[in-house]
């Protein structure tokens, strides 16, 4: 039903996923892709609502994590944690993970609309311990956050029109994305985390959390901060090759699609 109402939504999927496949927008291939990529969507839907009923024990049984030792390592730094992921998956259960090692979390989204459904959305990710932060004028909290050791969630693919980016690399082509994770990280010393779970058959899922990525002073800043996003891009290209119906590319993300 969203596939058939929300026409500019599936136009940016197509075009984004030519991009990702080499293939036109109106490619039979790429069609599928869109629609499993909306099918995908309907099921984080439905797992944003079902996860509040889940205990840890829940969690544990229906998540192989890969990678969950670099939370520690990250954290071994003594600078907080910058946590990066994409429009992927489910956040809710990647975030869920970092909840149960301790993390309180602070997660950066776009301006917060007003209305019933955002404020239930707001006691939910409150109840899971994620505090949503709108990103207009959240430096300074951000900062205190990871002083205190803690963690701040950010995303990669906001899509061209967001303010604030820089030019990577992706998929081959030039693109967007935005410098405010790598800016953090190089501001106060705090290691970039990449990390999403996607979904697997029969209710599972697979967690990624990569290894730290580390600021370098002995760079000026500007270059180290390209560095940073870069290799964050690197990163989520290739969970997207794996994985591109999980993708949710409803954004318009490279400049000359």
């Amino acid at each position: 039903a969203v596939h058939a109402l929300l026409p500019s939504r599936r136009r940016f999927a197509a075009q984004n996923f030519a991009q990702v496949t080499g293939l036109p927008a109106d490619d039979p291939h790429v069609e599928r892709l869109v629609r499993a990529c909306f099918r995908h969507f309907g099921r984080y839907m439905a797992e944003a609502l079902h996860l509040q009923s889940w205990d840890t024990e829940t969690v544990l049984d229906r998540v192989e994590v890969e990678g969950g030792d670099n939370f520690e390592v990250a954290a071994d730094h003594g600078r907080g944690i910058v946590f990066v992921s994409g429009h992927m998956g489910s956040t809710e259960v990647a975030a869920s993970l970092a909840v149960l090692r301790g993390y309180r979390i602070r997660a950066v989204t776009e301006t917060l609309p007003t209305g019933w459904l955002m404020d239930w959305i707001v006691r939910t990710r409150q109840a899971m311990g994620i505090t949503l932060t709108s990103a207009d004028g959240a430096g300074l909290g951000l900062i205190r956050t990871l002083r205190r050791g803690g963690m701040v969630a950010m995303v990669i693919d906001a899509g061209i029109e967001r303010a604030g980016s820089i030019p990577v690399e992706f998929f081959g082509r030039p693109t967007l994305f935005p410098q405010g994770p790598a800016r953090l990280a190089r501001l106060t010393g705090a290691p970039l985390v990449f990390g999403l779970a996607v979904r697997r058959p029969r209710g599972l899922f697979k967690a990624y959390v990569c290894p730290p990525l580390l600021p370098d002073r002995d760079l000026p800043a500007d270059e180290d901060i390209a560095r940073l996003t870069q290799a964050v891009a690197r990163t989520f290209e290739g969970f997207v090759r794996r994985y591109p119906a999980q993708w949710y590319a409803f954004r318009r993300i490279w400049p000359d699609a």
